[in-house]
């Protein structure tokens, strides 16, 4: 057991920030690499309509607020590295289990007919998003304060959620990659591969000894959900519900590699771009890109014009999304950044999965990508309108 302080480090990027960040994104690609493959294994293996289909990446969206009440009393009262490590191990285990199922007893799985099959895929389903919301709580929310100074806090939740952000195209390219060559089924061995090594980056990290503390509430919305940002939850829940509904139909490599580059020019942006702009006008210039990219998709129909909307969407989502994480960071008071970086986590996630079932039910077409521009031209006046007004007053830095 490690009980010394945490060691100085001038520079932020150390050792073991560099696992944590790493881990971070390992375990987002874990459960992106799904993204593009799981519509079609759920409907092959198990003979599920859209409907269920659609019902079971909302249950993702709800299963990740299970566990937050719980999130502050684990980490507080056990090793939080613990914590962490054994709820993203348990989704490893999950998909072992699922492909071993698969491969090895498939009578099992077509010996139950599609109600009962899509009950039992349904319970699976919320408990591994239920240990995926506790275990980057605990990571993006604890374990990677606990590895910085003070002063190095804003800059170290900044940039290894940039690493998750990026675990959004690089997971569901690794996913179509695998399924090419191997099959739907291997790709839960290849989220399992990932979900072991986060494990072990999060178990070599050292971290300060605390005290486990006794007199602690069971369920509290500590290090679950900041309730003086039910605003900004409303906001980027409208503009990742969008984002949501187009990703979805993406099922080729292009698609995620050029929306990775415009997550690479994002991140650029913000250092070149955007680094003395107004806060305004960096959120608005985000909006109005992802709007014009869903334009290009609803009257360019061509191959060619929807890969540039991939790239616009990827400029879009990733400046709006670096933005609001720092809106969360600063509306919370010090004793609440944990606390910020998971509201911000349920927000995103929560979005990207009703989005995903809600893009799935109206299918790919042009009626679809106009109804998530009105989601982003709702976004985009809310916080014309009010949203950034209402931080300005209410930021607490």
């Amino acid at each position: 057991m490690y009980t010394q302080n945490t060691p100085v480090h001038v520079r932020l990027w150390h050792k073991g920030f560099w696992a944590l960040a790493c881990s971070n994104l390992l375990l987002t690609m874990s459960m992106y690499v799904f993204i593009p493959v799981m519509p079609s294994w759920l409907a092959t293996r198990f003979g599920f309509d859209v409907v269920q289909i659609a019902m079971f990446f909302t249950l993702h969206g709800i299963g990740i607020f299970l566990l937050g009440p719980l999130c502050s009393m684990l980490v507080e009262r056990y090793r939080r590295n613990k914590v962490c490590a054994l709820s993203i191990a348990w989704i490893a285990l999950t998909n072992v289990s699922i492909f071993y199922f698969c491969k090895v007893h498939p009578e099992i799985i077509l010996s139950a007919n599609t109600p009962v099959a899509f009950v039992i895929v349904s319970v699976v389903q919320i408990i591994t998003s239920a240990m995926y919301g506790l275990s980057q709580m605990s990571l993006s929310g604890t374990l990677i304060i606990d590895v910085c100074e003070s002063f190095q806090r804003t800059e170290a939740n900044h940039s290894a959620a940039w690493f998750g952000r990026l675990g959004l195209a690089l997971g569901p390219i690794a996913g179509i990659v695998v399924d090419f060559h191997f099959g739907k089924d291997m790709v839960f061995i290849l989220s399992s591969a990932f979900s072991i090594i986060a494990t072990f980056l999060v178990l070599m990290t050292n971290f300060p000894f605390r005290a486990p503390v006794e007199n602690i509430k069971t369920f509290c919305t500590d290090r679950f959900f900041l309730n003086s940002g039910k605003w900004l939850f409303a906001n980027l829940f409208l503009i990742m519900l969008a984002a949501g509904i187009v990703i979805i139909h993406y099922n080729d490599i292009c698609s995620y590699l050029l929306m990775l580059c415009g997550f690479v020019i994002a991140l650029l942006s913000q250092k070149f771009v955007f680094a003395n702009a107004e806060l305004k006008s960096e959120i608005l210039s985000a909006l109005i890109l992802i709007i014009g990219a869903l334009l290009i998709m609803i009257f360019r129909g061509m191959q060619t014009a929807i890969l540039s909307a991939a790239f616009l969407i990827g400029i879009g989502v990733g400046v709006a999304g670096a933005r609001f994480l720092l809106f969360f960071i600063k509306l919370s008071r010090h004793c609440q950044r944990g606390t910020s970086q998971s509201t911000f986590f349920l927000t995103w996630q929560s979005g990207l999965a009703t989005g995903a079932a809600l893009g799935l039910l109206l299918g790919a077409k042009s009626q679809t990508y106009a109804v998530a521009l009105c989601f982003v031209v709702l976004a985009l006046l809310m916080y014309h309108l009010f949203t950034h007004t209402w931080y300005m007053k209410n930021k607490s830095r």
